[in-house]
């Protein structure tokens, strides 16, 4: 199971899509980090259109449309008096550090599905099992029926019947084989192997070694502690706290600074030849404060704070119900695996029959020898299949219950 876990985390797609989520919320960092770009203008003026002015007779000559240009050239930079760069920078760190929990966490879901599909092929894989068992036994009575047939013991309408719920466990298998059929290929597809790649063809899914037990309160405080969707959530409060910081900044007015260099060719009246300009401009906040991003940060870590809340109980919950699942899984599974004790002869009372797979194997043994030496009929020893088939259904229901409920408590820790 923990291989297959290994090779999803590597190969499944929406694992290398989430993966990429952390580095779309580190170019946010980037971007926080950059400088705005400084605005470069260039102007020419004092066109002349019809006559120039003579200047006072200083003219001999009409100088044309461009004889007096003016020419200016400036550059414009916002200066970061009010650290709203180093503001946004700390949001965006912040989420970056957020976007991991949340990416952690979608992972986690991704490991649960492997983890449950590995369980289903689990099933299935046992469930054909017990399919392939009774069908090679029931054939040996199949058998048996039909020479007791043309010996004349039984009638051709009961060899009939046997021959049709021989038909019918045959079908049982093939429908059994399907079942693992598809459950390797739900599986496969977790992987990132592709639906159709045929996984782990001709390899038995083995059962991950022993049954652990869980200690509640302690499984529960653990769980308060690495659940990544609970710090994602305590991660947003703090990004919170970080974009409601930066849209204050924001409402301080951004200081401009401005040089400009001016070259006139218009000196007759009076301009220098080259000049040099500097300007400092700021935006008055007289109706726009930011009051929109301001109440929405402060949102936002209300938000958080009601999430943190809401996942602490569900993360209790989802703890302390898989391992009450777990537990009832336990309490079924010892009911049906108690082993049989002998006694000291065959008829003292002594002894335990154990529980009830045992009891309901030794009942279809000794009916299908009653039924062999002909001691009893067609109907009872068909009702001993299906009393051993149901048990051995119920069996497998709750062996799969306590495994999916060990699958979920782990899901439910963030492990």
């Amino acid at each position: 199971m923990e291989e297959a876990v290994s090779i999803a985390l590597s190969r499944n797609r929406d694992v290398i899509a989430a993966k990429m989520e952390i580095e779309a919320a580190e170019l946010d960092v980037v971007a926080a980090r950059v400088y705005p770009n400084p605005i470069l203008a260039y102007s020419v003026g004092n066109v002349v259109l019809g006559s120039a002015n003579d200047q006072m007779g200083a003219l001999r000559r009409d100088p044309g449309a461009f004889g007096q240009l003016v020419h200016a050239v400036g550059i414009d930079e916002i200066l970061d008096v009010w650290s709203k760069r180093s503001a946004r920078t700390r949001a965006a760190e912040r989420g970056v550090a957020q976007r991991r929990y949340l990416t952690e966490d979608a992972l986690r879901a991704i490991v649960h599905a492997v983890r449950s599909a590995f369980a289903d092929v689990l099933r299935a894989q046992s469930e054909r099992d017990m399919a392939r068992e009774i069908a090679a036994r029931y054939a040996d009575t199949a058998r048996l029926s039909a020479a007791r047939f043309r010996a004349g013991d039984i009638a051709e309408a009961e060899l009939r019947r046997i021959e049709l719920e021989g038909l019918r466990f045959n079908n049982a298998v093939i429908d059994a084989e399907l079942q693992v059929d598809l459950g390797r290929q739900r599986l496969a597809a977790l992987l990132g192997l592709g639906a159709s790649a045929a996984a782990l063809p001709g390899e038995r899914l083995v059962e991950p070694e022993g049954r652990p037990t869980f200690d509640l309160p302690r499984l529960v405080q653990r769980a308060l502690e690495q659940r990544p969707d609970l710090k994602a959530a305590g991660a947003a409060r703090i990004v919170g706290e970080a974009q409601l910081t930066a849209a204050e900044r924001e409402v301080y007015p951004d200081l401009t600074l401005g040089a400009t260099y001016t070259h006139s060719a218009f000196t007759i009246s009076g301009d220098n030849p080259n000049a040099l300009a500097l300007s400092l401009s700021m935006p008055l906040p007289l109706f726009d404060r930011n009051q929109a991003n301001i109440g929405r940060a402060r949102l936002d870590m209300r938000r958080a704070e009601n999430d943190v809340a809401r996942l602490r109980l569900g993360v209790e919950a989802d703890v302390t119900g898989a391992v009450r699942r777990s537990e009832r899984a336990r309490t079924l599974l010892a009911s049906f695996e108690k082993p049989a004790v002998p006694g000291g002869g065959p008829h003292d009372g002594t002894g335990d029959p154990g529980g009830l797979l045992a009891r309901a194997e030794s009942a279809l043994r000794v009916a299908e020898r009653s039924y062999k030496a002909g001691a009893i009929s067609l109907l009872e020893m068909l009702d001993a299949q299906r009393t051993y088939l149901d048990t051995r259904g119920q069996y497998l229901r709750a062996l799969d219950d306590f495994r999916q409920a060990a699958i979920d408590v782990t899901n439910a820790l963030g492990d």
